[in-house]
């Protein structure tokens, strides 16, 4: 997507659909929406159609609009009932669409600065205190049944066998729940939905009440751009400052020096290796990194010089799984305009997901620690990190 953008921002006479599609991995639906509503209105049957679908339902599900992704879904659906991603994700979208779509209520707050707790955000959910942690790899905020009881939300099953995948496919079965009011200082999210997990699914077994939940991406995206850092500060900034920049034919100026963009409802930053730019899953559930058998296409010298063979034992929400892989003693990448190190770097070499089919690894929090500060705006896509310790520097 990093390459299309480029691509389409030197030839601004592109076809509307691949400024469209460029625009939803951006985030500016609203310019993503307007070129997609044309060739809709054009072609509706067009294999280019179904494809639309697919883009707008998971652009709708990334901004809590429940509601708007079911049609979406549909809509992809009654062009080919026999997809097999739709299919699956329908039962899942169906639940949340009973759910009122997720907004900010009306306030004169548009920054919230609030101190942190051993990297927790510490939250209001409908009156009651909760502290969790941030989580981009969620593709929707997370919590234990026993928090659901505690912050008296109403749990709805999911007509699906299938559950969800964690991040090494496993699968995880859910219900869903809806919190009425979510505040981060003096910014508030209505109808902000998670999902509902045992309590003794990892990581919250070994949570303490109050703790046991994650913030994932739709909450983060409405918040616009968070920032923390080792001193124990939060600051989410609202102001509309960069909003509604736009350009009739080519990607937004805010686009150019993006290195965020979504893939359906991944968030994804392009990270430097040598000479390599690469894009990663970026997840800071994810206590370490790890490495896709994709990156050992670009470290095969690397490899043959200081590589050696280990089992990886990796923890998602679905337990444990442990994997054939190659540690590396150290590996230097340039991620948000900083170097850091993976010290030693683990290589996996049997696929985890599908996912990793197109992407290098999953960077983890361990990575972005190394940052005093770091940075998501989701007005420009970028991601920042500031103060890199001198060590993790390459040379």
């Amino acid at each position: 997507m990093f390459l299309l953008r480029d691509a389409v921002s030197r030839h601004p006479q592109t076809a509307d659909f691949y400024s469209g599609e460029v625009a939803c991995a951006f985030n500016d639906t609203a310019a993503c929406e307007e070129k997609f509503k044309q060739i809709l209105a054009a072609e509706p049957k067009s294999p280019a159609a179904k494809r639309i679908h697919h883009i707008l339902a998971y652009a709708a599900l990334r901004e809590g609009r429940y509601a708007g992704a079911l049609r979406e879904m549909d809509a992809l659906l009654a062009l080919d009932p026999q997809d097999g991603d739709a299919k699956d994700t329908r039962p899942f979208v169906e639940g949340l669409s009973h759910f009122p779509d997720q907004a900010v209520e009306v306030s004169s707050a548009t920054r919230a600065t609030i101190p942190m707790g051993d990297g927790k955000l510490p939250l209001l959910i409908n009156g009651k205190t909760a502290s969790y942690f941030i989580d981009t790899g969620a593709n929707l905020s997370t919590l234990s049944q026993s928090e659901v009881l505690r912050l008296g939300m109403e749990m709805r099953d999911v007509k699906s066998e299938g559950g969800s995948t964690d991040v090494n496919g496993s699968r995880v079965l859910f219900q869903i729940a809806l919190a009425k009011r979510l505040s981060v200082g003096g910014i508030v999210l209505n109808n902000v939905a998670f999902l509902v997990t045992s309590n003794q699914q990892p990581p919250f077994a070994d949570m303490e009440p109050g703790e046991r939940g994650l913030i994932g991406l739709p909450v983060l995206l409405a918040l616009r751009s968070v920032k923390w850092g080792r001193e124990g500060t939060f600051e989410a900034d609202r102001s509309p400052k960069l909003d509604n920049i736009t350009a009739a034919n080519a990607p937004a100026p805010k686009m150019a020096a993006a290195n965020l963009c979504f893939d359906d409802l991944m968030l994804i930053t392009a990270a430097t290796f040598e000479q390599h730019q690469l894009p990663f899953v970026l997840d800071t559930g994810a206590v370490t990194t790890d490495l896709w058998p994709k990156f050992a296409g670009v470290a095969g010298e690397l490899i043959r010089k200081s590589g050696s063979h280990e089992a990886r034992t990796v923890t998602g929400m679905g337990g444990e799984q442990t994997f054939e892989a190659i540690s590396i003693p150290k590996v230097i990448l340039r991620v948000g305009g900083e170097a850091v190190v993976l010290q030693p770097a683990h290589v996996l070499q049997v696929q985890q997901r599908s996912v990793g089919e197109r992407f290098y690894g999953n960077l983890g929090i361990d990575l972005l620690g190394q940052a005093k500060t770091v940075s998501f705006d989701f007005r420009t896509m970028r991601l920042r990190l500031y103060g890199v310790a001198e060590p993790a520097r390459a040379k």
